[in-house]
């Protein structure tokens, strides 16, 4: 009842702070949108897309590590939907990449394209065949392009290696576990490492 008793610009006076005091919520539920896909983020998701400085930590063979050096842009696979780099991808226009052989971190990139489940039959499809080399082993066990498909450019082996420990997970800013197996991870930048190729 009382509230009927304040007068008119009071309450219109209040509804309107109401309102802004969800502006910023508001403004960061259109930011966890893609702008291409309407697609709604949570999550680590969210967490990926708010920070420019994140990369995705991964695993690939000694053979793949030499292409991505080798050549000016390579194509890499993953069987699983990184909805994640999908949506770091979709925020920051790219997405930097470290490759690591057993606990040590070898080599970086950055991802300038990437696909989620894509149309083999699409031109946008033959953009990705394009850069799978001719020596690339994975459609003799995966479908050519897989649940995530992706291009690696500026590809290079690091001249000093470290532990993938040193990378910190975005989920928590904790450092990576010692010891872990699974791929992939979303983790902070170290400073510098990817300063000379972005």
């Amino acid at each position: 009842m009382a509230e009927q008793d304040e007068p008119i610009e009071d309450r219109e006076s209040g509804s309107l702070d109401g309102m802004m005091q969800h502006l910023e919520e508001a403004k960061n539920l259109d930011k966890s949108k893609s702008a291409t896909s309407g697609q709604s983020w949570s999550g680590l998701q969210r967490e990926v897309r708010k920070h420019p400085n994140v990369a995705i930590l991964s695993k690939n063979y000694s053979e793949r590590l030499s292409e991505l050096v080798e050549f000016e842009a390579i194509t890499h696979r993953s069987s699983s939907i990184l909805r994640s780099a999908e949506a770091a991808f979709d925020a920051h226009g790219q997405l930097p990449i470290y490759y690591r052989s057993g606990d040590t971190v070898t080599h970086i990139g950055i991802i300038t394209n990437l696909i989620i489940d894509p149309d083999p039959d699409s031109t946008e499809a033959e953009e990705f065949r394009n850069h799978i080399s001719k020596n690339d082993t994975y459609s003799d066990h995966n479908d050519e392009l897989d649940k995530t498909t992706y291009i690696v450019r500026q590809g290079m082996e690091l001249g000093d290696p470290f532990p993938m420990t040193e990378l910190r997970k975005v989920s928590n800013n904790e450092p990576i576990d010692d010891g872990f197996w699974r791929s992939p991870a979303y983790v902070f930048q170290r400073e510098g490492d990817f300063s000379n190729i972005e």
